[in-house]
């Protein structure tokens, strides 16, 4: 059985086997002559078998020491294969993210990712699209790396949370619309448009209705819907009038985006759990999508 053979021993071996030569090992090892041979000696002794048949002048290799070498090659290939994995996750081109993100943000999301993957060619990522609070329990249960979502909790002490921008709410509507030209429009220009919204529970709609509210307007909702991508839909078919987050926007000749009035915002965080350090490839992602928002 072996017992403490270390790496330096494993050299001297692999460099003597390859070169025939104790003094030509040595300068590949850039040792001494007789520090060469005393790595060899204490390989030997830590060995069931011989690995030398020795002479005055001369030093042969067993047949042991040949089946021995062709494991060592092994033992270097697989070495050569961890420097080189070590140097892609230096240099943040090899692993696996997990990303959770909102329903809305899917364009945002797939450029930003495209763009990631041509500097990190050979990273693997999945997409996990969700509402805020299932995105939140997923981060804190590590089942994601991380999340970008609007308006987090900012109490939540498993989360860390950084800001990445803001967003404004826009009215969107069709192009015949005679509201269409308007440079903003206000809670009491819309008191009559017919209105496509999102189902109750949402955090964006309640936000809407409380500006309406304090306007004292009560809205004509015609239709609700699961993902304001749907409710852009129906708009762009002439259904109805929305107010929506622009990350919603697709080139299309039927919508216009007017900014709302008052004013409703709301911010956008990458959030990671608290309690796990960020690898390198988390930091590269969220440094992107910081630049690209």
């Amino acid at each position: 059985m072996t017992k403490s053979i270390k790496v330096r021993q494993i050299e001297a071996f692999k460099y003597f086997m390859i070169t025939g030569s104790v003094t030509s090992a040595a300068e590949l090892l850039h040792v001494t002559q007789p520090a060469a041979s005393r790595l060899l000696h204490d390989l030997e002794s830590r060995l069931d078998f011989s690995l030398f048949n020795r002479t005055r002048n001369k030093m042969i290799p067993t047949p042991e020491a040949h089946i021995f070498y062709r494991e060592v090659q092994n033992l270097f290939i697989g070495l050569d294969a961890l420097m080189k994995v070590a140097d892609s996750i230096s240099r943040n081109n090899t692993g696996r993210l997990r990303i959770g993100f909102l329903h809305v943000m899917e364009k945002f999301i797939t450029d930003l990712v495209i763009e990631f993957l041509a500097l990190h060619p050979k990273v693997s990522i999945e997409l996990e699209p969700g509402g805020r609070t299932s995105l939140e329990d997923m981060v804190k249960s590590n089942k994601l790396d991380m999340a970008i979502i609007a308006d987090p909790m900012l109490d939540d002490p498993a989360l860390s949370i950084e800001t990445i921008g803001t967003h404004a709410a826009k009215v969107v509507m069709h192009v015949n619309n005679p509201l269409a030209n308007n440079s903003i429009l206000t809670a009491q220009d819309l008191a009559n448009e017919r209105f496509v919204v999102l189902g109750f529970g949402s955090p964006f709609r309640r936000k809407i209705e409380l500006a309406f509210d304090k306007a004292q307007i009560k809205r004509n909702i015609i239709l609700e819907a699961r993902t304001q991508h749907h409710i852009y839909n129906l708009v762009s078919r002439g259904v109805g009038t929305a107010i929506l987050d622009e990350f919603v926007h697709v080139d299309s000749d039927n919508i216009v985006l007017i900014p709302f009035e008052p004013k409703v915002t709301w911010e956008y965080a990458i959030i990671t759990l608290k309690a796990k350090q960020n690898s390198r490839l988390i930091d590269a992602f969220n440094e992107l999508a910081l630049n690209k928002f």
